[in-house]
C-alpha cells in the first residue's frame, strides 16, 4: 500500500508541476504582450520582475526538494545494505 500512496504521489506531484509551468508561461506571455502595448508602464514592468523571481525561486525550491530526496533514497539504501550485511555476519556466527 505503502508504494502505491508514493506513486500516486509522485504522479500527482508531476501533474501539479505541469500545471504549474502552464499558468506561469501562459501569465508571463501575457505581461509581456501587455507590455509590448504599453512599453513605459512601471506597474507590468515591475509584474514581470515579481513574475521572473517567483519562477527562480519555485525553480530553487524545486531542485532543492529533488536532490534531498535523492539523498534519502541514497541514505536508505546504505542504511539497507549495511542491515543486510549485519543480518549476514549474525547468520555465520
Amino acid at each position: 500500500m505503502r508504494l502505491s500512496y508514493l506513486l500516486c504521489f509522485t504522479v500527482m506531484t508531476l501533474l501539479q508541476r505541469q500545471s504549474y509551468l502552464v499558468w506561469y508561461s501562459f501569465l508571463m506571455n501575457k505581461l509581456l504582450e501587455w507590455q509590448k502595448e504599453k512599453p513605459n508602464n512601471k506597474d507590468l514592468k515591475n509584474c514581470i520582475k515579481a513574475i521572473t523571481q517567483i519562477g527562480l525561486y519555485n525553480n530553487l525550491l524545486q531542485t532543492e526538494l529533488e536532490i534531498q530526496t535523492k539523498r534519502e533514497s541514497l541514505t536508505r539504501q546504505e542504511k539497507n545494505k549495511q542491515i543486510l550485511k549485519l543480518e549476514q555476519e549474525l547468520k555465520q556466527l
